[in-house]
């Protein structure tokens, strides 16, 4: 059992932040426990100054992420001030296109 089984175990329905960046695997974790958990996250937010790096990473992990449901979009920790409202559109754009149900 690991500590997000024993997180389970106590009643915990869902599970923020994700930080990509402390080394969490948010599809990892999905493919774990999105049928028991809500994930909220894992984003990579230290990506989100780089349009198009962050875009592919919306088109990549949101499908797999909001497979069955239990999934909340957020980056993975505050938005760097560098981001620009141009990339902020981007991103609010590709989270709607691949979030769509």
């Amino acid at each position: 059992m690991t500590r997000i089984d024993d997180l389970i175990e106590i009643g915990i329905d869902c599970l923020n932040p994700l930080e990509v960046k402390a080394g969490m695997d948010p599809i990892g974790l999905k493919e774990r426990v999105g049928d028991r958990l809500v994930l909220h996250g894992g984003i990579n937010a230290v990506l989100w100054d780089d349009r198009e790096a962050i875009v592919s990473e919306i088109e990549r992990d949101i499908p797999r992420l909001k497979e069955n449901g239990g999934y909340i979009f957020s980056s993975d920790h505050s938005i760097p001030n560098v981001v620009s409202l141009e990339n902020m559109k981007a991103i609010v754009a590709a989270v709607k296109e691949a979030g769509k149900y």
